[in-house]
């Protein structure tokens, strides 16, 4: 049973980043899935360094999309990806050192911030990817 089921209104339609949002949303049932089966705390701390490395690595691309092609949000969604970033370490290094138990306020807080970035800032850029960026380049030769 899983904590997030994929909808295509999720869709971007930007490829890359569908697919490392897909990957993301994985990561984070695998973490409901590991508290639901009583997987212990040790393990819990690997996935989440596993969805902080990844999540790292999914903002530097969208990142570079803002780069390339001039995006006019970059600055407040680079800052969201930062504050993100922020929460994930946080939380990963609470439950390493044993200062809060995962539970299921904590997967909520994951799942909440996938689907209102994924919604939100992340329509937002693809919009701009597809309606202005790729169409510039196509009229240039690219």
């Amino acid at each position: 049973m899983s904590l997030l089921r994929w909808k295509d209104e999720y869709l971007t339609q930007v490829e890359e980043i569908d697919d490392q949002h897909r990957r993301l949303f994985d990561l984070v049932n695998g973490i409901y899935d590991m508290m639901r089966l009583g997987r212990g705390q040790e393990s819990i701390v690997e996935a989440l360094t596993e969805l902080f490395e990844f999540t790292r690595f999914h903002f530097g691309t969208e990142e570079k999309f803002m780069a390339d092609s001039s995006y006019q949000g970059t600055v407040p969604h680079a800052e969201e990806h930062g504050r993100l970033l922020d929460q994930i370490r946080d939380l990963r290094c609470e439950v390493r050192d044993s200062r809060i138990v995962m539970s299921m306020n904590e997967i909520y807080f994951l799942k909440d911030w996938l689907l209102v970035h994924f919604q939100g800032p992340d329509k937002g850029l693809a919009y701009h990817l597809l309606n202005r960026a790729i169409p510039h380049i196509e009229n240039v030769g690219l």
